[in-house]
């Protein structure tokens, strides 16, 4: 029935308070050089911030750290350019072998363009997968929830939408954006995940399947 499966990076395929953290360490490392403490506890915050509520974490440690705003254009292009110290969950390399003997294997992940293929290389993912869709390549406005870059990959992958799965984490771009291309969707809830607990809000749709672990995904197609 389905020829083709397609997944989120982003807390789908690693873990990305992974990638928060080498990035705030990159940060905390020219802080550090700056004279505004050490790195450790500039990282602490910067987590703290992050997690407590994503907007604007460098324009809060400037007021914590009481350094010049003028450093957080500087420090954004720090954080964006670093080489990401990140990894492959633990199930990718299992499993994404298995399912692509059956189906087509492609990425659709959104952000800004050269953040994301840092990522990519990083994880050295792309060998187990047929296609990838950076959807900043094809403009902001063209960033999830928008169909076009779940469309996109479904024709890289040679499939209709109506024969593909998307499996993300986050509801409003990954669930909503799957159901607006017309893919079945499944969410999954990795724990420690950003969007690993809380339900979707009452204006947006839930998605066909939940797991906790790719694992679960075979078993999900199985019995479809």
């Amino acid at each position: 029935m389905f020829r083709a499966i397609l997944f989120d990076l982003d807390d789908t395929l690693y873990e990305e308070r992974q990638f928060f953290r080498s990035g705030f360490l990159a940060v905390g490392e020219v802080l550090e050089r700056r004279g505004m403490g050490p790195r450790a506890i500039t990282v602490e915050l910067l987590e703290h911030f992050h997690h407590a509520e994503r907007p604007r974490v460098l324009q809060k440690l400037a007021q914590r750290l009481s350094f010049p705003s003028e450093w957080i254009p500087e420090l954004v292009t720090v954080f964006r350019s670093h080489t990401p110290a990140i990894r492959l969950a633990d199930d990718v390399r299992e499993v994404l072998p298995r399912l692509r003997t059956r189906h087509k294997l492609g990425c659709v992940t959104d952000g800004w363009a050269s953040v994301q293929r840092a990522k990519l290389r990083a994880l050295d993912v792309e060998p187990l997968l047929d296609a990838v869709v950076v959807a900043d390549d094809f403009g902001r406005e063209r960033w999830k929830p928008h169909p076009f870059p779940f469309q996109k990959c479904c024709e890289l992958l040679g499939s209709l939408p109506s024969e593909s799965i998307f499996v993300g984490d986050n509801p409003q771009r990954d669930m909503l954006g799957a159901r607006n291309a017309g893919l079945y969707s499944v969410r999954i809830r990795r724990p420690g995940g950003y969007f690993s607990s809380g339900e979707a809000s009452p204006s947006e749709p839930g998605a066909d399947f939940e797991i906790q672990n790719l694992a679960e995904l075979e078993r999900v197609i199985g019995n479809l």
